[in-house]
């Protein structure tokens, strides 16, 4: 029995054995029905673990629809130090982990892209800072941007209400934030702590703070929160960037270039065959990467009440990031075998080869070094007015904003070495060998382009010319996104007694909204001969390749960081090419939506829910640059689409403390920005090209749900879920025959174009099971499994799904001393399309996550907490599990925090 076998029998027979014992435990099934109060109708003060886990179940139990909540367990204080984290402990939803902290969501198995944040109901821009898993062009949220402490609940909505926006296929997500007339007067919470990551040896402080007043008429309150965060990262990694397959080696290879000990003359056919078919990691990296995260936000909330009706709140967040990093990788080139010397194959790969150096006073090169110095930095700022009046039994709400987001590298330092040594590289699973000629913590081995390719005309975009070569360049604004968005919103709801229906709600929202990006290329070249021997370099430690595999002298390895890198483009780069904007990587899209919804909320007896439509209208204008020839201008293209969104939702309350759900809806989710207005090239001669698509229609999917769920106790229940998306529209690149008028031309001709397009179809059927416990004696369990399957054309099934998903999170908690261990775990998934339609995948990943605190009295409680501690390896690869792509690990990292409330 495997451990992920017993993992589920455990969890099972723990959920299914606590009734019996929660009762004991002190929790009754009797209070299930009004959690906030005892048998005796005295109120039961609830805190930390158990109070989280209490809300949470109040209101998953009260909603209409299938929802998941995750609660503060106390003012400023999330079970985790990231949103993400926390919301990872609900079933269905799973966190990608490639830079440590989790940043993106997946939601019943369906993609980050097509999930949706809000923020008290209302739209938040999003930028990134520019590394993977980054999606700059589509609609999600960096979680890691999100402080935990203004939360007071993150609300997963499985199923849609047509009250709700729409633009999720999986699920959308509804943070809840703090409100000063929902605290007590005064309320000062603040916490301290230092965090150090293992891997990186380095540590960092944190802190946040919220402070909230109100009046005694509870008609004024003002609250203001500001949190500081730093991570430290610094990893290293191996990397493959191509794979070739052995016939290309066979193609070019000298007589002499043997194969298992053979001459390709020796070889038999079965053997050819084999060796033609296996696949060599070409371009073998050893990378570093070292960033430090800092985080600053601050969140303020007013709320007035000038009358007894009117209730308005007015908030505003704002995050700034600096998420500055030095990467350095050195690489083996990839010789299709005319260098070759010998090769080892078996089981699908080429495990090893071995090639020639360039021969003094030739010219060429073998391998290179890159270094990079991305200063980033990332700004979102979101306004809004929440309005609530009530005239008359009639209920009025809304709100209006703004909301902007920038990020991206400004500027990105680049500079490029080669080396001319012969090598042995080869790649077998998470075993990987580089063997240069010499060790590559040999600085002189590490030569200028010039040095070691020599010269060319170089002639710049303003007609000036140069004898050299290029070593790097300066570019401005690079993938630099700038998302914003203006929103309008207004909904009316009316207690009825129409038949079942007990409430009716109708409403509008309209939002503005637009998404750049633009990047200013810059070249650099020199004429001069120099080598990373004649630089202010440094050494990566090859400590920080421990357990990933590496064998062979590639590290440790020679490397620049920012000084250096900036001090050798000014001293040697001595021919600047500015090449203004990058009009390939440049789009402009202006959104507007107007959406409008009418929802009926009925009861009858035992049965609750709603039944509504939401009618959306998305008006797009792409703005991207178009080729034809010599010929390139901006562009224009408008498209609109109307949809009409139906849902239902139904509860039953099958007993005291059962309750059953189901749902369908139609739902949609609107296509990446760069898809919409990506650089589009045609040629007339070949009626050929690529590009974007203006035409895209937005995803759509029909979503069931069903749900039992069954509340034995007040912070206990137990819950089984089935969800299905039947999703079409899916937008995927193809090459198709289409007939095109060109922009630049004006003739319409068919071209061969590869672009993005709708046709796609995919089936998402999954089930989970969940369920939170006090069993006995201060000590409770909160997990979930869950079970996803996709159908769809390509074998690959849909990114980022994973089939098992496991979360168990035992705790322990008796008066001033709370223990928690969480541990998940997510099976492989389908990543990306790679270099040469590579199809790669995320190998399975756990986490093992532990903390403690204590109170030393009401005021003071300290934390200490550690995440990672199995420092697990994010490995991915190509295909087959044997032929990797990428090999990190991130390091653990541990905390120690004092909180002070008052």
């Amino acid at each position: 029995m495997n451990f992920r076998t017993t993992l589920l029998i455990g969890t099972a027979l723990t959920l299914t054995s606590v009734p019996a014992l929660a009762q004991t435990g002190g929790d009754t099934a009797a209070q299930a029905t009004d959690p906030a109060k005892s048998s005796s109708g005295d109120e039961v003060v609830v805190t930390g673990i158990r109070r989280s886990l209490r809300d949470s179940a109040t209101t998953k139990r009260r909603a209409d629809s299938i929802v998941d909540v995750i609660s503060a367990e106390d003012v400023g204080k999330m079970p985790d130090a990231n949103v993400a984290d926390s919301l990872a402990r609900l079933p269905g939803v799973t966190v990608d982990r490639q830079f440590g902290e989790g940043e993106q969501l997946s939601i019943a198995g369906v993609e980050p892209a097509l999930n949706r944040l809000t923020i008290d109901g209302h739209s938040v821009a999003s930028a990134d800072w520019g590394g993977n898993p980054s999606d700059r062009s589509s609609r999600t949220f960096n979680y890691s941007l999100l402080s935990p402490a203004i939360i007071s609940q993150a609300i997963v909505y499985k199923t849609p209400e047509a009250r709700l926006q729409e633009g999720a296929i999986g699920a959308s997500v509804d943070v809840v934030t703090r409100k000063p007339l929902d605290l007590k007067a005064n309320t000062v919470r603040f916490n301290l702590g230092y965090d150090y990551n293992d891997r990186a040896k380095r540590g960092s402080i944190r802190g946040a703070g919220l402070y909230s007043w109100k009046n005694s008429n509870d008609t004024i309150g003002i609250l203001l929160a500001a949190n500081y965060d730093k991570e430290q990262l610094s990893r290293a990694g191996v990397a493959v960037y191509w794979y070739r397959t052995g016939d290309a080696l066979l193609a070019n290879a000298p007589a002499t270039a043997t194969f298992n000990g053979k001459t390709a003359a020796q070889l038999t056919d079965a053997e050819r065959a084999e060796l033609s078919s296996s696949r060599f990691a070409s371009f073998l990296a050893r990378e570093y990467f070292r960033q430090q995260r800092q985080r600053i936000g601050f969140n303020g909330a007013l709320q007035v009440r000038p009358a007894d009706h009117l209730t308005l709140t007015g908030t505003a967040l704002l995050i700034r990031g600096n998420y500055d990093n030095i990467s350095n990788s050195i690489y083996t080139y990839g010789y299709e075998g005319s260098r070759l010397i010998s090769a080892q194959f078996g089981g699908g790969l080429v495990t090893s080869a071995t090639f020639a150096g360039i021969p003094a006073g030739q010219k060429g090169s073998t391998g290179e070094l890159d270094t990079y110095y991305r200063r980033t930095r990332i700004k979102n700022d979101t306004y809004s007015l929440a309005y609530q009046y009530n005239p008359y039994g009639w209920d009025i709400t809304g709100n209006v904003g703004y909301t902007r987001a920038s990020g991206g590298k400004d500027p990105e330092y680049l500079l490029d070495f080669r080396t001319q040594q012969g090598f042995t590289a080869g790649a077998n699973g998470q075993s990987t060998t580089v063997n240069w000629a010499n060790p590559a913590s040999d600085a002189s081995q590490f030569v200028s382009n010039y040095t070691a390719n020599g010269g060319e005309n170089i002639t710049a975009t303003d007609g000036r010319t140069f004898y050299g070569r290029q070593i790097g360049g300066i570019p401005t604004q690079s993938g630099f996104t700038v998302d914003k968005e203006w929103f309008g919103e207004a909904n009316v709801a009316k207690d009825i007694a129409v038949g079942p229906f007990d409430k009716l709600l109708f409403g509008a929202r309209y939002s503005a909204h637009d998404n750049s990006n633009t990047t200013y290329s810059n070249a650099i070249f020199t004429n001069q001969d120099f080598t990373v021997a004649d630089l202010g370099y440094t050494t990566r430690p090859s400590s920080l390749y421990a357990g990933l595999g590496t064998s062979g002298n590639g590290v440790p390895f020679v490397g620049l960081d920012k000084d250096a890198i900036i001090a050798t483009l000014q001293k040697y780069g001595n021919f600047t090419d500015d090449r203004g904007l990058s009009k390939g990587d440049y789009w402009l899209v202006r959104e507007k939506v107007a959406a409008a919804y009418i929802q009926g909320n009925f009861k009858a007896g035992k049965i609750r829910g709603n039944i509504g439509a939401r009618l959306v209208n998305t008006k797009d204008e792409s703005n991207y640059y178009a080729q034809s020839g010599s010929i390139v201008d901006l562009v224009q293209s408008n498209h609109s689409d109307t949809r009409l969104l139906p849902s239902v939702n139904i509860a039953y309350d099958a007993g005291t403390n059962v309750v059953l759900r189901a749902s369908a809806a139609k739902v949609m989710a609107r296509p990446r920005y760069s898809d919409l207005a990506g650089y589009l090239s045609l040629d007339d001669t070949t009626l050929s090209g690529g590009g974007g698509n203006p035409d895209l229609k937005p995803y759509l999917a029909t979503n069931f749900g069903l749900s039992a769920e069954w509340y034995f106790a007040p912070s206990s229940y137990l819950a089984g879920e089935v969800f299905y998306r039947d999703i079409s529209n899916y937008v995927g690149n193809q090459t198709v025959d289409t007939e095109l008028t060109n922009p630049i031309t004006g003739q319409t001709l068919n071209y061969a174009i590869s672009r993005p397009i709708n046709g796609g179809k995919a089936k998402v059927t999954g089930f989970s099971i969940s369920g939170n416990a006090n069993i006995y004696a201060g000590f409770g369990i909160q997990a979930s499994y869950t079970f996803a399957d996709a159908q769809t054309p390509a074998a690959t099934g849909l990114p980022f799904l994973s089939r098992n998903t496991v979360q168990i999170s035992p705790f322990y908690e008796s008066g001033p001393f709370q223990a928690r261990v969480s541990y998940n775990r997510r099976s492989k998934y389908f990543y990306r399309f790679g270099r040469q339609q590579s199809e790669d995948y995320t190998a399975a990943y756990q986490q093992l996550d532990a903390q403690v605190s204590y109170a030393i009295n009401g005021n003071l409680s300290l934390t200490a907490a550690a995440s990672n501690l199995l420092d697990e390896t994010y490995y991915q690869y190509s295909s087959t599990p044997n032929a990797p792509t990428s090999i990190y690990k991130n390091g653990r990292v541990f905390s120690l925090s004092a909180t002070i409330k008052m």
